[in-house]
């Protein structure tokens, strides 16, 4: 097996793999972030990193966003997929992403390789009578065309920076998003309290007697109430009212009757590419000033598993790698992931077993110094 980024000559077999294994009749790859397994040179498998920035705590980071893992069923069950995502991890790291993010097909598979759970949504399903409340409306709410996507990234980037997670769109994702509106019953509406600007937003598509949120964002809890009267307007054509919301939403909150059927649907995964980095990157509470040893087991990506020494000050830190000495927290990568990503607080992870070591002397430093912080997923790749 070898492995290496595709070239021109390899689109064929690209598309072959891509209708075979997805059903994507067309699908554009970039060679440059395409790597290839190949058996005597024949395309045997194939894995593509999307690069990306990711909001994480408030500002934008690299993030290479895993997708199209597939290998040709004579290929299968011989480590080609593990091959590329070991490879991937090598060229994330050297391009600088700190992290890591797919979509499982499953999720034991991807954990051994570090990856691991980071996002969960809401999935509501709301009568539309039980929005009724919201029948008054203040705004002036409109269809939104292409000229209004340098606003509503605006307030997409606004609203999304308070979590981990959310991509932030380039200006090609905003006009694919524009191109699909008024085809296949999918709409998108602004909200405007003096009729000029816009203060909020909705995404969404009318199936049978169903009305789908896609993606609802807003600037204050008046355009929210807004937004969800605008969404009552639509008692005529849908029954229920169905959205995978942010894992921090509380509209059941806003209902007369807050008994409403609801799930907690599981998301995508993240990983940590480079330890060092993300520890960098991190925030820490200003006032903390202190350090401590971490080391991080990592089978497929060595860099990782270097102890460090983390010196905090003015909310940055300082890492190093060091070669002996006792170790505060040891931990693997996958965990690792969870917490630097905030999926998972310092504290939370130890009542749950998921920290080898965790010096007594830091034990509450540590657990208020890596606390849960709101994730939020809102694109595919």
């Amino acid at each position: 097996m070898d492995i290496h980024f595709v070239s021109e000559e390899d689109r064929e077999s690209i598309k072959h793999i891509l209708a075979y294994c997805f059903d994507l009749a067309d699908e554009t790859l970039q060679s440059e972030n395409c790597l290839g397994a190949f058996d005597e040179g024949r395309l045997a498998a194939l894995l593509y990193i999307n690069p990306l920035d990711m909001y994480f705590h408030g500002k934008t980071v690299g993030m290479g966003g895993i997708g199209v893992v597939s290998t040709l069923p004579e290929y299968r069950h011989s480590h080609y997929a593990s091959g590329l995502l070991i490879k991937s991890l090598e060229v994330m790291r050297d391009r600088g992403y700190l992290f890591s993010a797919l979509g499982p097909f499953s999720y034991s598979f991807y954990r051994r390789y570090g990856w691991n759970l980071a996002f969960h949504r809401k999935r509501y399903r709301i009568s539309m009578e039980n929005l009724k409340a919201f029948e008054k409306r203040k705004s002036t709410l409109r269809p939104l065309a292409l000229k209004d996507a340098d606003n509503v990234r605006k307030l997409y980037e606004a609203f999304m920076a308070r979590y981990n997670g959310p991509i932030r769109r380039n200006a090609e994702n905003w006009e694919s998003r524009f191109k699909k509106l008024n085809t296949n019953g999918n709409y998108a509406y602004g909200c405007s309290h003096d009729g000029k600007g816009l203060d909020g937003y909705i995404f969404y598509s009318l199936k049978g007697m169903e009305f789908h949120i896609h993606e609802m964002v807003y600037d204050s809890l008046e355009t929210r109430l807004d937004l969800l009267c605008f969404v009552y307007a639509h008692k005529a054509q849908a029954d229920d009212v169905i959205w995978l919301a942010p894992p921090d939403d509380n509209t059941p909150l806003l209902l007369e009757n807050p008994n409403i059927e609801q799930s907690i649907k599981a998301g995508m995964m993240i990983r940590v590419v480079d330890v060092k980095r993300v520890l960098e990157a991190y925030s820490f509470p200003p006032e903390y000033h202190g350090s401590f040893t971490v080391k991080v087991e990592d089978l497929y990506a060595p860099w990782n598993s270097v102890p460090f020494r983390v010196v905090i000050g003015n909310g940055n830190a300082a890492v190093e790698g060091i070669e002996d000495g006792p170790i505060d927290v040891k931990c693997d990568i996958q965990t690792f992931s969870q917490i630097m990503f905030g999926y998972l607080g310092m504290g939370e992870a130890m009542e749950l077993g998921k920290i080898n070591t965790c010096s007594p002397e830091l034990l509450e430093d540590i657990k208020n110094l890596f606390v849960g912080h709101p994730t939020c997923e809102t694109d595919s790749f």
